[in-house]
């Protein structure tokens, strides 16, 4: 690329900071940074040095400004700053012809060279007094505004004063990259303030090297352009292998492009002053003047330090105003966690801070989605609005959209509603979001001129990209947009999307174990309703035998009563009244037993099973306790070795103290004729599950019987009907544990086995 040929997309791509040459008020050399030896020199050398660039390249640096200022050069601080600041070096050495030359010397280091640019010094320093006077006005005049439009006022007035510039104005970019001309300061009868400029007036490079750089000053728009020579003889521009970086050089050329940009607004001499808050490039001072300018190095440097306050007060009243909104929503967020502190659920919540939320967004409307569920509060569309799109462009859980329609189709109607949104993500699973609406916002922007560049044909067909040739006022109205949500809007959202997602999750969590409760207990009523059918089932088979032991002797004694009677006939012998009527009351009450026996046996029992959170030990203790009551064992010994760590266990005290009580009195029992009578019960945690060993030292279990231990009816002792064990089994079972014996010698070994769980009903 040529200096003079400007492609369709040159601007967005120009490498500027390879231009190859510098302005016509200053000259400039580059030396190897190791060996001072000049590598680089500006065509008019001769006009700020003595020498031309043919006499000077190649040679060492002393031989042009003496050795003394090569010394004093190795102890500047040449390392640019960020952004780079004007640090002059005031030296002086003598010409070719022996005079003095006194300049000012702009050096840093870039790359493997230094860079000195040379510029002559003021000739007439302003006044000691002018100076201090100029001092005292800048500092009162730019502490005293609060607000960020006046400080920009005085700021402009300040710099325009200081520079004698015919218009000052202060820039703004907008989220988009456009400007807007918040204040001015000119002595012209124009007025450019409150015009806005396109994103393309400054291209991606040009923003680069302002946010580098504070300062750019231009003298002469149309200054002859001087061209950098290399040791071969050749411009060090971007097409030469040897290009010399002026990325922070103050004397680089104008790019073309701009040239032609300034001439299309008349400007012929300008000054640009980089405001940056928070090391981003918040906007520009511009100054304009209809004739070349040229500044002195004093008030440029002056003009500087305007500037880098102004932007210091900037970051200032901007930081200051964002904190206030951030601790806006801190205390929003900080009130609805208190609030969910009392149990109130996050849609409540939303509910009675919906209004308070919108003003602290500047929003229209909210829309809570959790799930299917979808609450809506303030001004939103008639018909429902899918926002889900937003969550493929969240950032920190939170995406926000200007201009909703370019995401989703959306009617005029819907869109006067819901032109912007932020959304904030509230649960992982992607269905729960709190989104904030933002109404149609009618705007009529005032461009300087059509914000389109223009495009021209050269007479060799070439096609280029001309910056805009008119400035004249020119009106654009946007429609389908809301106002744009800045980084304060970003900020408090993200902070009120930390609390509210921790409070929707918490819910979920709480639901979760609500569930998980729901389910346990619904677990516990069918192993009930299994332990009722296995009692009912047990009971059935013992009124079945009753019946069946009782019906026989019951239907004898009738039949001999009856047979009584038909003796007494045969015999012809007269049966008394008193005899007679006690028969037929034997055959009664044989009757009604009978039938009693019948109903016993269809009867079948129920019982209830209460599960709570319990101490295992203590019902270990109650059962072992109702056990020893009926013992006569004079040399018993009962050792519990339980454990007092044991987490709660929910369990029916109750149920579980009758199978403590019915292994116990079978171990009792069982010891009656032992030579030794020790009973043990130990508790034994086995992670997610307590063990419960029941030992004693009795005549122990026949092997014909192990197998029918817990079945009802097969007794394990030589009293009872042997349904204790199976109605331990089916306690156990309806817990969701198991009991089994434990093969042994000298004795007995039962265990039943419980799952541990927490107090919400959570496995520990």
């Amino acid at each position: 690329m040529t200096l003079d040929v400007v492609n369709l997309d040159t601007c967005d791509r120009e490498q500027i900071h390879l231009i190859g040459a510098v302005q016509p008020h200053g000259a400039l050399i580059a030396v190897d940074a190791d060996s001072l030896v000049i590598d680089y020199a500006s065509k008019n050398t001769d006009q700020f040095l003595g020498y031309a660039p043919e006499a000077i390249l190649g040679r060492p640096l002393a031989r042009v400004i003496g050795d003394d200022n090569v010394a004093q050069l190795r102890g500047l601080p040449l390392e640019p700053s960020t952004p780079d600041l004007l640090k002059p070096w005031f030296i002086g050495f003598p010409g070719p012809d022996g005079a003095r030359i006194a300049a000012e010397c702009l050096a840093h280091r870039t790359g493997g060279h230094i860079i000195l640019e040379f510029l002559r010094p003021d000739e007439n320093p302003a006044s000691v007094w002018e100076d201090e006077y100029l001092r005292r006005g800048f500092i009162s005049e730019l502490v005293k505004p609060g607000a960020l439009v006046e400080l920009a006022e005085a700021s402009a007035r300040i710099i325009r004063e200081v520079t004698g510039f015919d218009r000052v104005m202060i820039y703004r970019f907008a989220e988009d990259k456009h400007g807007e001309v918040i204040a001015e300061s000119t002595v012209r009868p124009d007025s450019f303030l409150g015009l806005h400029y396109p994103a393309s007036d400054i291209p991606d490079p040009a923003r680069r090297h302002f946010l580098l750089n504070v300062m750019r000053s231009i003298p002469d728009i149309n200054g002859t352009r001087v061209p950098i020579i290399s040791q071969r003889g050749t411009v060090a521009d971007a097409d030469a292998p040897d290009a010399l970086d002026l990325t922070f050089s103050k004397l680089r050329a104008v790019a073309p492009v701009h040239v032609e940009y300034l001439n299309n607004m008349g400007v012929a001499a300008s000054l640009s002053i980089s405001l940056i808050t928070n090391n981003q490039l918040w906007g520009l001072v511009a100054c304009h003047h209809y004739e070349p300018r040229m500044i002195s190095s004093s008030r440029l440097r002056f003009a500087e330090l305007v500037g880098g306050t102004t932007s210091a007060l900037l970051q200032s009243i901007e930081n200051t105003n964002q904190l206030q909104k951030s601790i806006a929503a801190e205390k929003t967020a900080f009130r609805i966690e208190q609030q969910a502190r009392t149990g109130a659920a996050l849609s409540d919540l939303i509910a009675d801070r919906a209004q308070h939320l919108m003003d602290l967004i500047d929003a229209h409307g909210l829309l809570l989605v959790q799930g299917d569920e979808v609450v809506s509060f303030g001004t939103v569309p008639d018909t429902p609005l899918d926002v889900s799109p937003l969550l493929g462009h969240l950032t920190d859980g939170v995406a926000t959209s200007s201009q909703l329609s370019s995401l989703i189709p959306m009617s005029d109607r819907n869109m006067q509603r819901a032109a912007g949104a932020a959304l904030l993500d509230l649960y992982d699973n992607g269905r729960d979001y709190l989104v904030f609406l933002r109404s149609e916002f009618d705007q009529t922007i005032r461009w300087a001129g059509k914000p389109d560049k223009i495009e021209t044909t050269t007479e060799d067909g070439i096609t280029r990209l001309s910056p805009r040739g008119s400035f004249a006022l020119w009106r654009e109205e946007r429609r389908g947009q809301s106002r744009p949500f800045d980084l304060r809007d970003q900020d408090a959202l993200r902070i009120l999307r930390r609390a509210l997602f921790a409070l929707n999750s918490l819910e979920h969590e709480r639901a979760a174990l609500e569930a998980q409760k729901a389910a346990e207990a619904e677990e516990i009523r069918l192993r009930h309703a299994l332990l009722d059918a296995s009692r009912a089932s047990s009971l059935g088979e013992l009124a079945s035998a009753i019946a069946h032991e009782l019906n026989q002797p019951l239907s004898a004694i009738s039949n001999f009563v009856s047979a009584c009677r038909q003796e007494f006939r045969n015999a012809g012998a007269a049966i008394p009244e008193k005899a007679a009527h006690l028969m037929d009351s034997a055959v009664t009450e044989t009757t009604r037993a009978g039938d009693l026996i019948r109903r016993v046996r269809d009867f079948i029992s129920t019982g209830d099973l209460n599960p709570d959170e319990i101490d295992l030990n203590d019902a270990i203790k109650q059962g072992i306790d109702l056990a020893l009551v009926s013992s006569d064992l004079p040399r018993l010994e009962v050792n519990l070795l339980l454990d007092p760590r044991l987490p709660r266990v929910l369990a029916d005290p109750v149920q579980i103290g009758q199978v403590v009580l019915n292994l116990a009195r079978n171990s009792i029992t069982a010891m009656e004729d032992a030579p030794r009578q020790k009973l043990t019960v130990e508790v034994i945690r086995m992670g997610d599950t307590v063990d419960v060993q029941v030992r004693d030292t009795g005549h122990g279990i026949p092997a014909e019987q192990q197998a029918h231990l817990f079945e009802p009816f097969h007794a394990s002792t030589t009293r009872g009907m042997g349904i204790g064990l199976s109605l331990c089994r089916s306690i156990v079972e309806a817990h969701g544990g198991r009991i089994w014996s434990e093969p042994t010698t000298g004795g007995a070994v039962f265990v039943f086995q419980l799952p541990i769980r927490g107090v919400h009903g959570d496995q520990l």
